[in-house]
């Protein structure tokens, strides 16, 4: 089992794509997976794009062929990361209640209970919403294409960023805990440097120069707004958890598509 590839370690962690059962996870595995998490999400960004692009393609329907981009996308994760958005905003939502009780552990007591509550469904549907949107105002197939296969590397690139080296894990177990403090800066700058080429060459494809400087533009909005939000998280919870990563992917891909999108329609 230790023999295989981490892209697949990674597929079994952070997917619902068939893999061999993993078992005795070590810490070493953990972080070779997560290193591979982005390359999962570019593979699973390209699948996603690949099924919208072809809709629209085929019935010029733009609005039918982002919602099935997005239906897609989540599908192969299981929702899990929006699972995880869901909880995080429960658990801020139980910290900005300042009522008795509602301290840190509770909030985190409460992201760890199987229900959601009602800011957790505000938040995935408004979070859907967006991103359906979004794709649907991109003027064409291959822009829907750019804008879904980018997207699915660059939200889990800033789950790299979290898991860095010094930051910590919320609590000690649990899923978080068995990726978090792994991650070194060159894999992070790596990453986002590939981010940066990748916006910035499909961008010239799609538009030229205009096009490339604005999908990099738009790439380090969703970074940035990623990195502090990221800060604004290990601050209120004391670390990071499985659903903080979760909260990260779906709310960094939703930053990159709006503003990418804004990018792409402008005249």
């Amino acid at each position: 089992m230790n023999k295989l590839h981490p892209l697949v370690w990674a597929a079994g962690f952070f997917s619902i794509i068939p893999v061999p059962p993993l078992v005795e996870v070590e810490p070493v595995q953990a972080r070779r997976a997560l290193a591979w998490l982005p390359t999962l999400g570019l593979l699973i960004g390209i699948l996603a794009g690949i099924v919208g692009a072809v809709v629209a393609l085929v019935s010029q329907a733009q609005l039918l062929a982002a919602a099935l981009a997005v239906v897609a996308m989540q599908g192969l994760v299981g929702a899990m990361h929006l699972d995880g958005l869901a909880d995080t905003a429960d658990g801020l939502a139980a910290l900005g209640s300042r009522k008795d009780g509602r301290d840190t552990p509770r909030a985190l007591e409460i992201m760890r209970q199987p229900d959601v509550g009602a800011i957790g469904v505000v938040t995935i549907v408004a979070t859907l919403l967006l991103q359906t949107s979004a794709l649907a105002s991109s003027p064409d197939a291959a822009s829907l294409l750019v804008l879904v296969t980018i997207g699915g590397f660059l939200g889990r690139a800033t789950v790299l960023s979290a898991s860095r080296r010094g930051v910590p894990s919320a609590r000690p177990g649990g899923f978080g805990a068995l990726f978090a403090d792994t991650s070194s800066p060159a894999i992070v700058g790596a990453h986002y440097c590939t981010a940066a080429l990748l916006a910035g060459g499909c961008g010239w494809w799609l538009a030229g120069l205009p096009g490339a400087l604005g999908l990099i533009s738009a790439a380090i909005i969703a970074v940035s707004a990623a990195e502090l939000w990221t800060r604004r998280l290990v601050r209120v919870f004391g670390g990071v958890t499985g659903d903080v990563f979760g909260a990260l992917v779906e709310v960094t891909t939703t930053i990159w598509l709006v503003s990418a999108a804004i990018v792409l329609a402008a005249p």
